[in-house]
C-alpha cells in the first residue's frame, strides 16, 4: 500500500490518464455520417413507364401532383389503388396521380391489368428506393407525397391512404 501522502498523486494521475484516454479514443471511433436533410419540393427525377417509356417529373410543373410508392406484394398498397384512381379521375384536369412501383416490370403490369390502372405507372426498383430516402422514408410502403402547384411538399403519408386523407388533402389543394 502507498504511503498516506501518495495517494492523491495516484489518484490525480489516474483521473488524468482517463480523461486523455476518453479524448484518444474520440480520434479513433468513426463518426456517423449528418442525417440529410429530407426534400421540401418535388425532386427532379425520370424513371420508365410501365409500357415501356420514360417520364420526367418536369411533366408535373404546374399542377397539384401524389405520389404513390407501392409495389404488387404489399397489400396495403394494393387496396389504395383503387381510390387512387377515383381520385385521378373526379380531379383530372388539376390532380396528377403517379404510381411509382418498388417492383419487376412483369408483376406491375400484369395487376395493372387486373384492376384496370389508369393513372400514369412508373417502375424502379433502386431508383424508387433511393428517391423515397430523399424524403424521409427507409423503404417502408405504401408511402405517399402531396405537392402543391408549385412543387411545395404538402402532405406525406407512410402506411395506406384512406378516403378521409385525400378528402381533406384536395380540399386543401384544388
Amino acid at each position: 500500500m502507498a504511503p498516506p501522502r501518495m495517494l492523491p498523486a495516484w489518484i490525480i494521475g489516474g483521473v488524468v490518464a482517463a480523461v486523455i484516454g476518453f479524448f484518444a479514443a474520440g480520434l479513433f471511433v468513426s463518426k456517423t455520417d449528418p442525417v440529410p436533410q429530407t426534400l421540401k419540393t418535388l425532386a427532379p427525377f425520370s424513371l420508365p413507364t410501365s409500357s415501356g417509356g420514360t417520364f420526367s417529373s418536369e411533366q408535373l410543373a404546374g399542377r397539384t401532383v401524389l405520389i404513390n410508392f407501392w409495389a404488387t406484394w404489399c397489400e396495403p398498397c394494393r387496396k389504395e389503388i383503387p381510390l387512387l384512381m377515383a381520385a385521378q379521375s373526379l380531379n383530372r384536369g388539376s390532380l396528377a396521380v403517379v404510381g411509382i412501383a418498388v417492383d419487376e416490370l412483369d408483376p406491375v403490369r400484369r395487376f395493372e391489368d387486373e384492376v384496370g390502372l389508369d393513372y400514369t405507372s412508373l417502375v424502379g426498383k433502386t431508383e424508387a428506393l433511393a428517391l423515397m430516402q430523399r424524403y424521409g422514408n427507409p423503404g417502408q410502403l405504401p408511402f405517399t407525397l402531396v405537392f402543391d402547384r408549385q412543387g411545395r411538399l404538402r402532405y406525406t403519408k407512410t402506411g395506406e391512404v384512406r378516403s378521409q386523407d385525400l378528402d381533406r388533402w384536395l380540399a386543401d389543394l384544388l
